[in-house]
């Protein structure tokens, strides 16, 4: 029965890619919401398919070899020589979310437990992507019906806003904001890598030797070093090494040739989202749902519109920044979709950066509120 379960949850993701592709469900529903929807019917209808023991492996599994895998490839060099209009507006961005989860996490105290969990993963999602929100999530031993209502609120609001900007956002941000196109950049590793996203499966397996190789070897080093400090893993700390030695590793000029890296993350990331839909409960979903939501929009849409009026103030011009809200709240695999519709190639190359330095920093950024706030609300 145990490995029974393991083929289920490393392999359905792959099945259920597929056929969202040939039913053109894409446009509709994201992969992860995918995962997570067929997990969750899984798990509340099916509950004996699967056994407890192998969610709680994979959870934690998934997430340690993602993060590596995603951020090993990331050309942070190339965002971090970026123009200083895109670094201030970025920075404006996960500043503004930060002020505004904490602020959240505060208003909503009186009305969930939950308040810091929600504030620290919504920090993670809205700087950087569901990569982060889901490191966060185990680092911090969060509720995983609150993770998974969380998604669904995300999914939601970010959704909406993500029809604003590809209808009359770019109209809305050159009406109040100074128009002007940016110098475009030349092609680093971010783009060549960050644009092919899609589901890496086991024809690339040798391929991937290295790359996984690498990513395992980051895993052994952040575990042996919070042994050492701690004779224990500590969880945090954990997955604030593994997010380091991620990076690290994208700094050295080898690392473009490492093949699958991102795509193999991405597909871990899946099995993840599949493990936390068997993990959580209907009841408890809809006992919650509706302070998660409003929490949700708080943050989201009050860090969206502090980040206009900060942008102004600075005369960041309009592509710039609706490049930079959106790298921070969709990650780098929407920045494709946000040029097409400016019309400013550009912004591509930057889009791309910033979306992947907020999944460098995102999962940092994240537990330090949980913790703040634990502490002072």
């Amino acid at each position: 029965m145990g490995v029974f379960s393991y083929i289920i949850l490393c392999f359905l993701p792959y099945f259920l890619v597929r056929i969202s592709k040939v039913l053109k469900l894409e446009s509709v529903l994201s992969p992860v919401v995918l995962c997570y929807g067929i997990g969750l019917l899984i798990g509340n209808f099916l509950p004996h398919l699967i056994l407890k023991s192998t969610t709680d492996i994979l959870s934690q599994a998934t997430i340690a070899f993602a993060i590596p895998l995603i951020l090993m490839t990331s050309d942070i060099k190339g965002f971090l020589n970026g123009t200083r209009n895109i670094i201030l507006s970025f920075f404006l961005a996960i500043s503004t979310v930060f002020f505004m989860c904490l602020l959240g996490a505060f208003i909503f105290n009186p009305y969930t437990i939950h308040s810091s969990e929600i504030a620290g993963m919504l920090a993670g999602v809205y700087t950087g992507g569901t990569p982060n929100m889901s490191s966060i999530k185990v680092a911090i031993n969060a509720n995983e019906n609150i993770f998974g209502i969380l998604n669904i609120a995300d999914i939601l609001m970010s959704g909406a806003y993500l029809i604003f900007l590809t209808s009359i956002g770019p109209l809305f941000f050159r009406k109040i904001l100074l128009h002007e196109n940016i110098s475009e950049l030349n092609e680093t590793k971010t783009e060549k890598h960050s644009l092919n996203h899609s589901i890496s499966l086991p024809q690339k397996a040798k391929n991937l030797i290295p790359t996984i190789t690498l990513a395992f070897l980051c895993i052994l080093l952040s575990a042996g070093i919070s042994y050492i400090i701690y004779t224990d893993i500590k969880e945090a700390l954990f997955i604030i090494l593994i997010t380091l030695f991620g990076i690290s590793i994208s700094f050295f000029k080898w690392s473009e040739n490492l093949k699958g890296a991102y795509e193999a993350g991405d597909y871990l990331l899946l099995i993840f989202s599949l493990v936390l839909g068997v993990m959580s409960n209907f009841s408890d979903i809809l006992q919650s749902s509706s302070t998660v939501l409003y929490f949700t929009a708080f943050v989201l849409f009050s860090s969206i519109i502090i980040h206009i009026l900060l942008c102004k103030l600075f005369k960041i011009d309009a592509d710039t920044v609706m490049i930079t809200s959106a790298a921070c709240i969709f990650g780098p695999v929407f920045i494709g979709q946000i040029v097409s519709v400016l019309k400013n190639k550009s912004m591509l190359v930057p889009g791309m950066a910033m979306g992947v330095m907020g999944y460098a920093i995102g999962s940092f950024l994240g537990i330090s509120i949980h913790y703040l706030a634990s502490n002072f609300f």
